[in-house]
């Protein structure tokens, strides 16, 4: 109800359907959604290959030991609220997510907010991070030019792109 911002359930199927989500309906109300997606997307206006995914910030090994272990005991790897497998379903071997891990922080650029400053970026070309702050602090976010993760397919996953 949170995350698509409705309580009907078929409005939820359609969004998935529309978006290539498979989606299972769990005991409780309970909503599994899975998605399959490149790692990498093509920038729409330059034609860029960048890294565009969620792969380290969705990972199970995003959270505390502690808290990671009781969720994995009173869920399983399969239930849990957010995880990160590849494509084909394996596992993400930890010594590959502490690469992403350390290939972000190389490339981390921080600065001192003040009050009224304005940050504007390509979220394709520049991720953005979510650090500690201390209150107060409101962050108003607007984003434009939305477009279709398949219209950011790289070219050779593109469903009109030829094939041998």
């Amino acid at each position: 109800q949170d995350a698509f911002q409705t309580r009907s359930k078929s409005d939820v199927e359609r969004y998935c359907r529309e978006h290539e989500i498979t989606f299972e309906w769990r005991p409780g109300d309970r909503l599994r959604t899975r998605q399959v997606r490149p790692a990498v997307a093509r920038h729409p206006r330059t034609g860029e290959l960048a890294w565009f995914n969620h792969a380290t910030f969705f990972h199970v090994s995003t959270l505390g030991a502690s808290i990671r272990e009781q969720m994995l005991g009173a869920l399983g790897e399969d239930d849990l609220p957010n995880n990160t497998f590849y494509g084909d379903g394996t596992p993400v071997e930890p010594e590959v997510m502490e690469q992403l891990r350390a290939a972000y922080l190389r490339e981390k650029l921080a600065f001192a907010w003040r009050q009224f400053d304005v940050l504007m970026l390509d979220n394709m070309l520049a991720s953005h991070g979510r650090e500690p702050f201390t209150p107060p602090r409101r962050v108003v976010t607007a984003m434009a030019d939305p477009c279709h993760w398949t219209d950011a397919l790289p070219p050779l996953l593109h469903a009109d792109a030829p094939s041998d």
